[in-house]
């Protein structure tokens, strides 16, 4: 009878020595798959708006970006995809004036639903709207010129359309009463009548419809032709081991009526030319360079190279 049972004991004792070895397999692999490769991982997510209300404007706190720290199996972690995160982010809620929309794990996609959400920064968005208003404004024409005052004279400014809508935050709109539209004069279309099309300038989250209008003008001031005598300048930190020849060129410009007698204008029109690397005593033909003032045109030059010498040593 002892025998029997010892026997019945040795036959359980390798059962038992069995689910033991499975246990202690069955921990392993949990510490293995849930604590000893669980790791943290911080990603930058961009942040793409949806449904914000057509009656309404937002006008500030929409930020592009957010950063996101999460907890998972190292497996996991390395399958999130390496191209740019993107999340969409519900603004149908949102009312005038401030609203705080809130990102929890609730709010994110289910690219994170398989990790452990360790933090969010920012952890809300502050949005700030405005009433999305729509005003029609008349254009208000300001003619500007690169040349000082009275060098160009004007007349027949025409512009189509004179008004515009404007489209945008209600606190913004409701205080212009007119949009700026600023004609930079070109002196050199001088005599002659210009037709321009100008893209409006317009506050920042206001549109102008149209965003651009036709302008005509006549500049009826005429221009001239003014004969310059210049002396040729040598440029370069070396320039007194330079000689040029000739010394002096005459120049042929054409300039508005206005300032075809005034000094200060005509003396902005320089004549340079850069040294060569010459040796003692050697020459060669340069080029002239010429500067000139705005609204005047270089006409066909009396020379268009001078002979530069380097001087003795």
């Amino acid at each position: 009878m002892k025998s029997s049972e010892n026997n019945g004991s040795l036959r359980r004792a390798p059962h038992l020595l069995s689910l033991l070895v499975a246990v202690l397999a069955a921990v392993g692999m949990w510490y293995v798959v849930s604590v000893r490769d669980r790791l943290e991982a911080q990603v930058e997510v961009n942040i793409d708006y949806y449904g914000i209300p057509p009656n309404l404007v937002v006008t500030d706190g929409l930020i592009s970006k957010i950063t996101v720290r999460l907890r998972g199996p190292e497996t996991l972690l390395r399958s999130i995809p390496q191209q740019r995160l993107t999340q969409a982010v519900d603004l149908s809620d949102i009312k005038k004036g401030v609203t705080v929309v809130p990102l929890g794990g609730d709010n994110l996609g289910p690219t994170f639903r398989a990790f452990e959400l360790v933090d969010i920064q920012p952890p809300r968005i502050v949005i700030k709207a405005d009433t999305l208003m729509e005003r029609s404004v008349p254009l208000r024409t300001i003619v500007d010129s690169p040349l000082r005052g009275g060098a160009l004279t004007v007349e027949n400014v025409s512009v189509s359309p004179a008004t515009v809508v404007l489209r945008g935050p209600e606190d913004v709109v409701s205080d212009i009463s007119s949009v700026p539209l600023t004609i930079m004069l070109d002196p050199k279309a001088a005599g002659t009548t210009v037709h321009q099309t100008i893209t409006l300038d317009t506050p920042s989250l206001v549109t102008a419809n149209p965003p651009s209008v036709r302008v005509q003008y006549t500049i009826t001031s005429g221009r001239t032709v003014v004969s310059r005598r210049c002396k040729v300048e040598l440029a370069g930190e070396n320039r007194r081991q330079y000689t040029v020849e000739p010394e002096e060129v005459t120049v042929l410009v054409e300039v508005p009526e206005a300032l075809a007698k005034s000094a200060r204008y005509l003396g902005q029109l320089e004549v340079s030319v850069t040294p060569p690397a010459l040796e003692p005593e050697q020459s060669k033909k340069v080029e002239l360079r010429f500067r000139l003032p705005e609204g005047m045109t270089l006409l066909n030059p009396a020379t268009e190279e001078v002979t530069v010498s380097r001087k003795k040593k």
